[in-house]
């Protein structure tokens, strides 16, 4: 079973051996389309760490955010 996820998580994440950042839900996607049969968001997450993956940034703030007001928040 691990090398089958292996094997596909080597296939959808070939622009990532070149640096480039993972996304899960546009990996989720691709995974669906390699297995033909819907998938969970937390599966991929699980997935991702089970083969060494890791989060290396926090989610991204809200686009209509105001960023001045956060900094206030976080000084007081």
């Amino acid at each position: 079973m691990l090398e089958q996820e292996a094997q596909i998580l080597d296939e959808v994440l070939v622009g990532s051996a070149q640096g480039r950042a993972v996304v899960a839900p546009p990996l989720k996607e691709k995974i669906k389309e390699r297995l033909g049969k819907r998938v969970v968001l937390s599966t991929i997450y699980r997935m991702l760490v089970r083969h060494g993956w890791c989060k290396l940034a926090p989610d991204s703030t809200h686009p209509q955010g105001n960023a001045a007001l956060r900094e206030d928040w976080r000084k007081n």
